[in-house]
Order: structure tokens, then sequence, then C-alpha cells
């Protein structure tokens, strides 16, 4: 009955009970437990079953038991072998629980485990020893947090001062403070905050109170030292409680060199910004991501956007590039630079759109912009319009090409083309090579604009009489070379009859153009295109020495026809000074080639009238001295028209110096006595004669006695005496 009453309170009792028995190894040392026996309140509390664990030991019920930090098995072991007991609160990991143990033995080998779960008051007691432990932290960091604070305000380097915000007297500064102020800190603490700071008293109560009141921590001032030097600072106030009371605590910084480089840097900015919007050049910035941040005048001006229209948006949704040549459209080289991941630099031309639609050049150069870092932080446009540039590009593009008098080819573009049609593909090819005509002599008589007009004329009739397809160049000063690719020899032959047959219904007057032509055929590829220039240019030549002396005959016509329609009194007047001129050539004992060169002179002394206007030839009344000088000028016309025509070449001197003096007053050199030669000394005595005994525009003409009196007159100072002896006495007069 005893035991059963035991074994009931057991089974109602509020504290864990069970009996185990102890398993030993082979060295007699504990190595598991057995459950012989547990109550209900074990069951409660562990969570185990009895009817599941009766019979089997702890390491299979609980495994791991032995794991932990502390060794059940091994406690329980002693209790059971030594018979001592033992009394423990352990924490078993396996079930996650605090436990209150009692464990006793009542017979060797088996031991009785009395047990309460106190995982609940172990949690508290651990809350509390934390919470123990975080005070103590905290009263520890406030103290250090305390001792730190102290420090800060002592040995800070930055100036500190704290202020009573009502009166603005200062409570307290720092080593730092009193080191910049240049003050003990007994002076410090005895002055008021405006008493070193340059604003008026007012303003810097205004700005203690906005401090007090949090409305702005931040300020700007200037601060004077006690030696008097002033300094920019920066204060960061802000309300603190001290001893009680609300003070304004401030820390300041100097900044006067930064204030300085941040007005520099300003300046700086102010002048890049000026000089980016008055410069010549057009400038667009971006940021990173290809926002336009700044556009320039000029640049507004080339691309006709303003500002406001495209300042925030993306460079490539406002500017469009195109292709120079193809005209499609292009990446922008803003865009692929800020591609790069270095640090990029795009030069040279572009097309861009501007926004009336048009695609206009300009020069760029682009460039990124980067941090210290290499960060990148955008990108730089500077451009320019070249249009008129690429306009004067163009046009000495073309000039480099094209003879600047006529518009044709000039010798350079065909020099090239000869080198790209010498090709086995464009035989036959032939050439026309081909010499103007009288071009030195227009240039020499009429001047250098009749020159280009007769330059100009031969080019039409060029062109005219050759096909689209054939190449006309302008060879030399008047010269001509067509290029003919895939024509063979007739037809090439057909040209050069085309051009002779236009030029001979051309002309100005009797003088016809005249264009000398030679032409020959490449046939094989291997022939050498320089031979066959050569044999054009021979046959060229023929032609000219051929049609030459007629030719020459005709200018010669062509001039004296020209020169008796300016004055009509000119071909009587060279008929009368042949007759005389040869009656006194005879009396001089002249030889025939000299008399036969004297009556070319008499008859061709004056054509260099030809080039003179005909309203000053055939003016009635006195010349002026620009008119006169007009007239001095044939002499050299006439010279040159000789020269240039050698079947009169002889007499080119004689022309020359037939307004000689005896007394060396005549004109153009300014020859004396015999200096002047013989033919133009007759021809002087002559001329002069049959001036004044036949009437001229601006006079009548005089008695025949009274002009031979008049060159009896001027006999030694304007004629050679021994010719107007001979004149007189040979009464040639009447010849």
């Amino acid at each position: 009955m005893e035991k059963n009453f035991v074994r009931d309170v057991l089974q109602q009792a509020p504290f864990g009970y069970a009996y185990h028995k102890v398993i030993l190894d082979h060295e007699g040392k504990p190595k598991d437990y057995v459950f012989l026996d547990v109550n209900p309140a074990f069951e409660k509390m562990t969570g185990l079953k009895g009817d599941e664990i009766i019979g089997k030991g702890v390491v299979d019920v609980i495994p791991g038991i032995r794991d932990g930090g502390f060794d059940w098995v091994a406690f329980y072991g002693m209790v059971a072998m030594d018979g001592k007991g033992r009394d423990i609160t352990q924490y078993l990991e396996a079930l996650d629980r605090w436990y209150k143990v009692s464990a006793f033995s009542l017979e060797k080998g088996y031991f009785t485990v009395v047990f309460q779960e106190v995982t609940e008051e172990m949690q508290r007691i651990e809350k509390l020893e934390s919470q123990k432990k975080q005070i103590e932290k905290l009263a520890e960091e406030k103290e250090n947090l305390l001792k730190i604070r102290q420090a800060m305000f002592r040995e800070h380097a930055a100036i500190m001062l704290i202020i009573e915000p009502s009166t603005g007297k200062i409570i307290e500064a720092n080593p730092s403070a009193c080191s910049f102020y240049g003050y003990e800190r007994e002076e410090l603490i005895n002055m008021k905050i405006q008493d070193i700071n340059m604003l008026s008293d007012e303003e810097v109560k205004m700005r203690r109170t906005m401090a007090l009141e949090k409305k702005q921590k931040y300020f700007i001032f200037t601060h004077r030292l006690k030696s008097g030097e002033t300094r920019i600072v920066e204060v960061y106030s802000c309300p603190i409680t001290y001893n009680g009371a609300k003070v304004l605590y401030s820390i300041i910084f100097d900044v006067t060199r930064r204030e300085k480089y941040k007005k520099r840097l300003y300046e700086e900015k102010e002048l890049l910004k000026t000089t980016l919007f008055s410069i010549g050049d057009g400038v667009i910035t971006t940021d990173e991501h290809g926002s336009i941040k700044l556009i320039n005048k000029t640049a507004q001006q080339i691309t006709g956007y303003d500002e406001k229209e495209v300042k925030g948006r993306c460079f490539s949704d406002v500017f469009k590039f195109a292709d120079e040549i193809s005209g499609d459209e292009i990446e922008d080289p803003v865009t692929e630079a800020l591609k790069g991941t270095k640090e990029a630099k795009i030069e040279g031309t572009a097309v861009i759109r501007v926004k009336a639609g048009a695609l206009k050049p300009i020069s760029k150069s682009i460039a990124t912009i980067k941090a210290e870092d290499g960060q990148l932080m955008g990108a730089v446009m500077a451009f320019r319009d070249v249009s008129k540039e690429k306009e004067q590009q163009e046009k000495i593009i073309y000039l480099s090409y094209h003879d600047s008098l006529t518009g044709i080819y000039n010798r350079r573009f065909m020099e090239e083309n000869i080198k790209r049609l010498d090709t086995a593909c464009q035989l036959p090819l032939s050439i026309i090579m081909g010499d103007l005509n009288g071009l030195k002599l227009t240039n020499d008589v009429f001047g250098h604009d009749a020159g280009d007009r007769l330059l100009i004329e031969a080019v039409d009739v060029i062109k005219k009489s050759c096909r689209c397809e054939d190449i006309i160049a302008r060879w030399g000063g008047d010269e001509f070379l067509i290029l003919l690719p895939q024509t063979n020899s007739e037809t090439a032959e057909g040209i050069v009859q085309n051009i002779r047959r236009v030029c001979s219904e051309k002309g100005d007057g009797n003088q016809k153009l005249s264009i000398a032509l030679g032409t020959d055929t490449k046939t094989d590829a291997i022939e050498d295109f320089k031979q066959v220039m050569r044999k054009a240019e021979e046959l060229m030549y023929q032609t000219k020495l051929i049609e030459g002396k007629g030719y020459r005959e005709n200018i010669i016509e062509a001039l004296m026809a020209t020169l008796f329609e300016k004055s009509c009194e000119m071909d009587e007047h060279g008929d009368r000074l042949q007759n005389t001129c040869i009656c006194i050539g005879r009396s001089l004992n002249l030889t025939s080639k000299a008399l036969g060169e004297l009556r070319l002179l008499a008859k061709l002394h004056d054509i260099g009238k030809v080039a003179i206007d005909e309203n000053i030839l055939n003016k009635p009344g006195p010349l002026t001295n620009r008119e006169w000088g007009e007239i001095k000028k044939h002499p050299e016309v006439g010279f040159r028209i000789a020269q240039n025509i050698s079947e009169i070449s002889p007499v080119a001197e004689y022309i020359l110096c037939h307004h000689e003096r005896w007394d060396g007053r005549g004109y153009p050199r300014g020859l004396k006595g015999e200096e002047i030669p013989l033919l133009s000394r007759i021809l002087s005595v002559v001329d002069a004669f049959d001036a004044m005994t036949n009437d001229r525009a601006y006079r009548e003409k005089m008695e025949t006695k009274e002009a031979l009196a008049e060159i009896k007159r001027n006999s030694g100072t304007q004629f050679d005496p021994e010719i107007v002896e001979k004149f007189m006495n040979a009464n040639c007069m009447n010849e």
C-alpha cells in the first residue's frame, strides 16, 4: 500500500520524475541509460511519451544528447555509480529547454531524477542580464561620449563657440577659437559675437534668431581677428541645451581661400560663358546622357534653333547628321563620343540638318568632358559653318581642273584623264591637237581682252563641232587638245573638218577665225600614246606652216581694211607716200631690196593705228593730252604687228622709228640723228609733207609752197637735212 501511495504521489506530482538504469561500456564507463519509469509531469516537460520510451536508451530517444556543451550521460553515470546526489540547472540543446535537476541513487547502477522546467525563468534572467549589460554599456558610452565631446570641444582643430542667443555673449570658446581669433579664452568669453562679426549688430542678431529658431543653419560671415585682419568664415550654428538653458553651438571654418577660389571660379566661369557666347564658333554642351545643357548664340544662328527649344532635350533627338556624299542620315558624333569608354575627341567635317530642314556643312571638334576620377560628365561640340569655305574649295577644285577663261578643262585635268583613258577598252582612242592662229598678234595689237575674246570664240567653235562625250582642254596658251575615246580616225577627221567649216563661217570683218589642226588615232594597246600625241602635234604644225602664209596675208589685208574703214584717207595716203619715198630712195642710190622695204614701209607705217579709237583718228578738233598719248602709241603697235608677221617683219624697226626727230625730241624712243634708220628718216619727211598738203579731219590742207617752207624750216631739227635737200632738189613731190 505504501508503495502504491508513493507511486500515486509521483504520478500526480507537479515536477518531473524519471527512473533510469545506467549502461556501461567494456571499460566500465557510462555510455547510455535506459528509461525504466516516468511520470506525466516528465512527459509534459520533455514532450516525450512514457509508453514510447520505457525500456529504451536515452541515446536512441534523444539523439545527440552527448553532442552539446553538457554530457548528461556522464553526469547521471557518476550519480548512479558513486551514489552521491547532485543538483544542476542546465540547458538541454536537443530539446531546447532549461531544466533544474536533482539526481540521486538508491541502488548502484540506478538513479532517480526529479526536475522542473525553468526555460521561461532562465530566459527572464538572461533578458535581465542583457538589459543590465546594455544599461552599463550605455552608461559607459554616455560617459565616454561626454569625455569625447569635452575633448572635441577642447582639442578639436575646428573653431567652436557657445553663444548666448539673445545678447550674443560668448559663453565658451575652445582653444582653436582662441588660436584663430588671437584672443585668450578669458578675453573671448567677455566679448560678444558682434564684436568680431563685420555685420551690423541688428543683422547679427537677426541671424542668431534664425539659427535659434532652426530657420537657417549655415551662414557665411566676415570676422575680424585681434590683429585687425579679416577672414571669411562659414558658420554652422544650432541650438543646444547648456546648463539648462538654450544656447547656440557654433562650429566655424575658415573658408577665406575657398571663397576666394570660389570667386575666381565664378569669374572664370563667367569669362568662359561670355567667351562661349561671343566667339565666332558654335558651341553645344551636353551631360553624360546627351541632354543639351548649353547652346551659344553662334550655334543658334547656324542651326536655327533657339536655346529654349533645345535645352534639356537629347542631342540626338534635335540634331541630325547626314553623310556628306549620299545625304543619308548617320549617327551623330556627340552620341558616338559619349559611347566611348576612353576620352574621345572627334574632329573633321560633317553635314548637319538645321531647323529649316536644309543640310549645312560644318567643321566640328567634339570632346568628352571627364572628372578627375575619369567619370564621364558630358561632351562639348565646337563647330562652324563652312558653307562658304566649301563653295570656295569646290571653286578651287573646279579651277584646278578647268581653264579660268574659257571654262573648258585644263592641261592638268587632261594629263590625268589621258592616264585613265589610255586603256584597251577605250580603243580606238583619237586625239586632235589645235593651235589658234593670230593670238599673239591680237594680244599685241588689240590687247589681251581682245585675245581673250578670240580664245573664247575658238572654244565655242570647238564645242559646237565636237560631240558631248569628247573631252576638250586648253593645252597651252593658244593650243587645244581634244580627246575622243572609242573614236576611229575617220570620225576624228570628220570633227576636224567640222571645226574648219565653222571657223570659216566665223570672223570679225575681213578677219577669219583660224585654228591649225592635227589628228591621230591609237588603235593598238601596245602603242605609246605619247607618240600618237606627237604625231597629231606634228600634223598640226605642218598645217600651220602650209596655211601660215595665206593666213598672214589675210591678216595684213584685214588690218589694212580695218584701218581704211576707220580713216578713209589712209589708202590714198599710202599710195602717195610710196611714190615719193621711191623717188627719194632712187636719188640716194638705194638698193632694190631697200627700195622694196621703203615701198612696204610707206604702205604699212601707220598700221598701228588699227588699235586706236576711230573717234580719235577722225576727231575734227585738237586732241587732248590723253588722246594724243593714244596716237603716239601707234608706232609701237605697228612694230609689234610687223614682228608677228614674217612677210613684213623686215620693216618693223622702221615702223617703230618713223616718228623720231633729227634733234632727238621724237617718239617713242627719242633717237637722234643717224641713230634713226635711214628709211624712217625718208618717210618722216614725205609723211609730213603729205599730211600738210592734204585735208585732215582737224584742218584744211596747206599750199605746196607753204608746206615746202615748213619742211625747210624744220630741217636739222625735225628732219634729216640731207633728206630734205634731196626732197627739194629731186622735185619728188610731183612723182
